[in-house]
């Protein structure tokens, strides 16, 4: 910003106050009914624009609540296609797989919350690691649980284990609870 600039916004910024003060001086010396009339106007504007506002931010948040929630259901829907080929002890093909997580990640990109984001990252890293069962089904739940958050959901009175517990039998549970107790 040149000298020229910042003297012009400083002229500017002075007018205003005085504009502002010039203002609130006539209106402190007019008639009572018309300040009244006046701050009245001013108090309905300033709320239908506020109420504007908010009614906007809703229609957004609802809009992107959908599409967040088909995006998810790409990963969920592979977790329980995943569960249940190794219930019947079969195999999901590599290129389905793939697919699906082409198009949920294409997904997140534009969709998920930014707690979904690293969430996913960390599943990616930890899915690569060939770590043990038990800490990929636990990176599995953090997922599941930043999804969760960012479509509304408030998990705070459930364990850690809870969530993915509830995809896999009784004494995989009972182990897999214990484990990361």
């Amino acid at each position: 910003m040149t000298a020229f600039h910042k003297i012009i916004a400083t002229l500017s910024i002075i007018f205003l106050v005085d504009l502002i003060w010039l203002f609130v001086s006539s209106l402190m010396a007019a008639d009572p009914g018309i300040t009244a009339a006046i701050i009245a106007g001013f108090v309905t504007v300033i709320g239908g624009i506020f109420s504007h506002h908010q009614i906007q931010k809703r229609e957004i948040k609802a809009r992107h609540f959908i599409e967040k929630k088909n995006a998810y259901m790409h990963f969920i829907n592979l977790v329980f296609d995943v569960i249940k080929a190794i219930k019947n002890k079969s195999t999901i093909p590599m290129d389905k797989l793939e697919k699906v997580m082409l198009v949920f990640k294409r997904e997140l990109i534009v969709w998920a919350d930014q707690d979904v984001l690293q969430a996913y990252r960390k599943y990616e890293e930890g899915s690569s690691n060939n770590s043990e069962p038990e800490d990929t089904l636990l990176i599995i739940e953090d997922l599941l649980r930043a999804i969760r958050k960012d479509l509304g959901h408030d998990d705070s009175q459930l364990n850690r284990g809870d969530l993915i517990g509830m995809l896999i039998v009784a004494e995989d549970r009972k182990k897999l609870l214990t484990t990361n107790a």
